[in-house]
């Protein structure tokens, strides 16, 4: 019998330390996806965050509201990341906002940088503006 309950004891125990850290908008590791949309009539900006473990989170510029969305899997949030570093966004110089404008940004421990496109005389790239997609595709709202 005891040896029974110490082995569930430790079964519980191995389940609980492989679950994956849980983070806060407040309190987000150094590597993330941040991507969005603003300006229009009300100038809001709409910033989605996604994280390697596969949480996303949603934030607006106007009602300070702050959203854990749906979580994807950790297995499609690597595919993501991965697909990002083929992008190698921080060799892309494009700041071009229009009226309504996008902005995807690779956050990292040492580097930040972001791309912003939506005036009409310029135009980002379909690998760009497909994965620009592809994110938004994760946001069930």
């Amino acid at each position: 019998m005891k040896l029974t309950l110490l082995f569930s004891c430790m079964l519980v125990l191995t389940f609980l330390g492989c679950k994956s850290q849980q983070y806060t908008f407040e309190e987000l590791p150094d590597k993330q996806i941040v991507f969005g949309n603003g300006g229009g009539m009300t100038g809001a900006t709409n910033t989605y965050v996604l994280i390697e473990n596969g949480q996303l989170f949603y934030s607006n510029s106007i009602t300070k509201e702050v959203t854990e969305l749906d979580a994807i899997s950790k297995k499609e949030a690597k595919l993501i990341f991965l697909k990002l570093q083929e992008l190698s966004i921080s060799e892309l110089d494009f700041n071009h906002p229009g009226n309504r404008y996008y902005f995807l940004e690779e956050v990292s421990l040492d580097n930040k940088h972001r791309i912003i496109w939506g005036s009409e005389g310029y135009k980002i790239s379909d690998e760009y503006s497909n994965f620009y997609k592809q994110l938004k595709k994760l946001i069930a709202l």
